[in-house]
């Protein structure tokens, strides 16, 4: 069986470490990208179709904005994680992730991958400073960022590299006037998509069928092969 992974920069990381199959050819998209969902969507249209000579897809993203809602894929299933976005798929469900949130709901979270690759909150402001002068700077961060209180890292590296996620994370905290603490993240429903197993938040999409989006929470189970 020939396999194409289609995924995020967000967990490009923790997909490698899991040791994909010779089977599996894959791709990341740029981060960047989850700011603007409907150009998301667009791109992820173009590699699905680009894929239909493989026997099997697999979309290592959750609903992003509603970016999946509405892709198909004309001749070849799909595989996908039932996940809000790269944070419940990190953590291992969206329960996990609303029950942390009903906990403490002004947590930002940060992650190898949105460090590594993402635009974080303070190199968002340096932006904004660079356009807009500091006070201008000042008011959107304020606006954008400021019910937050605490900066939360998913932890799913060791060694030296969570020692240089562990400092940026609190470099960008410092300079919002954040807590700062951790969290184990949970590779069970990522392994699960990748691996294209049977799994409660694995939904599989049978050819031309779109992925649909249920009352803007859960994904329609289209077919189950």
């Amino acid at each position: 069986m020939r396999i194409k992974l289609i995924g995020c920069f967000s967990t490009k990381n923790e997909i490698e470490g899991m040791g994909l199959s010779s089977t599996i050819d894959y791709e990341f998209l740029e981060f960047s990208l989850h700011a603007f969902p409907e150009d998301l969507h667009v791109e992820l249209q173009r590699r699905i179709d680009a894929s239909q000579n493989y026997d099997l897809i697999i979309l290592a993203y959750g609903r992003c904005s509603h970016a999946v809602e509405g892709l198909v894929s004309a001749r070849v299933p799909i595989v996908l994680p039932r996940a809000h976005d790269c944070i419940s798929l990190l953590l291992g469900s969206d329960l996990r992730r609303q029950q942390m949130s009903v906990l403490n709901p002004a947590v930002y979270y940060f992650s190898q991958g949105w460090l590594e690759y993402g635009r974080d909150p303070y190199a968002e402001y340096r932006e904004y400073v660079d356009k807009y002068g500091e006070d201008d700077a000042a008011y959107l961060i304020q606006t954008l960022y400021g019910t937050y209180r605490e900066a939360v890292l998913i932890r799913t590296c060791e060694g030296e590299k969570l020692e240089q996620c562990r400092q940026k994370v609190r470099a960008i905290a410092g300079f919002f006037g954040w807590k700062v603490s951790e969290v184990a993240g949970d590779p069970g429903l990522l392994a699960a998509v990748v691996n294209a197993r049977q799994h409660p938040d694995v939904i599989w999409v049978a050819p031309g069928n779109p992925i649909c989006v249920e009352g803007g929470e859960n994904f329609v189970h289209q077919s189950q092969f």
